[in-house]
């Protein structure tokens, strides 16, 4: 998360000085990079015999927990946003308060639904050429893990270029209004509800898995790596699994729908439903999708629950 911020405040340094400029192809180096993100991230799964097993095996129960768990987070975020934040805006607005979420958002503007189906193309291909292994064997001897790695320092760095060069730059450094500081929480427990539903729906189904573990896939937030690892050493290969499959269900599913799910359940939606993801690889999607001016709320929800959920495993894993 250091490098992610690190690069990130870079950028923005280097896009003030080449404020003036013709910007639209940082724009295009952004898309770029999250496209050859989402290719590499799909052949990575489809090299992933774990990953693959645990579809085979246990897609549909990781299936529920992802759609249990992050749905009734993004619906209580929705309502927050519109009970709590949209209901104070004209009072805020009377004292003078500025919604710096709403700042730069442009009119008709972001990721819209070609975008987000050239980038879930690029992820099935990657799947594809994975599973089938019709390319030679050098191609999938590749270390695709380094390579994701260095393409996420390049789109988090272009990112950061990007909003230095906008002309809102002094308005996305002000602090976040006090009521969006409540926000993990609001996601945290909108995703805690989600997984007593998940619980109760699976154990219905006739699988074994606990309220417990059913907490604790869902807890991760998306911080896929960590938390398959805690529950497989916790609980066994099967569930550290599901875990594994429901949390990176959560972050393709923000990449993909951060538009969509802004237009139906309002500017903060993509954000909780990204959870640990927001600090680097779902962060460019939701900034297009959502404006510049979002970047502070986005930041600092990531920051929170980045540094919550390891606490958070280690409680439910007790």
């Amino acid at each position: 998360m250091l490098i992610t911020l690190g690069l990130l405040i870079f950028g923005i340094i280097v896009g003030m000085f080449l404020r003036g400029h013709n910007g639209k192809w940082v724009s295009a180096v952004v898309m770029a990079t999250v496209c050859i993100l989402l290719f590499v991230m799909g052949v990575r799964v489809g090299l992933n015999e774990e990953i693959i097993g645990a579809i085979k095996s246990t897609g549909v129960i990781s299936a529920i927990l992802f759609v249990l768990g992050t749905g009734t987070c993004i619906v209580f975020t929705w309502l927050f946003t519109k009970y709590v934040i949209d209901r104070k805006k004209s009072k805020d607005s009377a004292e003078g308060e500025q919604d710096i979420t709403e700042e730069a958002i442009p009119e008709g503007g972001g990721s819209g639904f070609k975008d987000s189906a050239i980038i879930l193309g690029c992820f099935v291909l990657g799947l594809v050429l994975a599973l089938t292994r019709i390319l030679p064997d050098a191609f999938y001897a590749l270390d695709f893990e380094s390579y994701a790695d260095w393409v996420l320092y390049a789109m988090l760095l272009s990112v950061g270029i990007n909003i230095g060069m906008g002309d809102s730059i002094l308005a996305l450094v002000k602090k976040v209004p006090r009521r969006v500081l409540w926000l993990p929480l609001v996601a945290l427990v909108g995703t805690w509800l989600g997984s007593v539903l998940a619980f109760l729906v699976i154990k219905a189904w006739g699988y074994d898995l606990s309220l417990q573990q059913s907490a604790t896939i869902n807890t991760a937030m998306g911080y896929y790596s960590l938390s398959s690892i805690l529950t497989t050493k916790a609980w066994g290969a099967t569930i550290g699994s599901i875990c594994l499959l429901t949390n990176l269900m959560r972050e393709l599913f923000t990449i993909v729908c951060a538009k969509p799910l802004g237009r139906v359940f309002g500017r903060f939606a993509s954000t909780s439903s990204g959870g640990a993801t927001v600090t680097d690889t779902s962060l460019p999607i939701i900034l297009k999708a959502e404006g510049n001016g979002i970047l502070p709320a986005v930041l600092y929800f990531g920051i929170v629950i980045n540094i919550a959920v390891p606490f958070l495993l280690t409680f439910f894993l007790m």
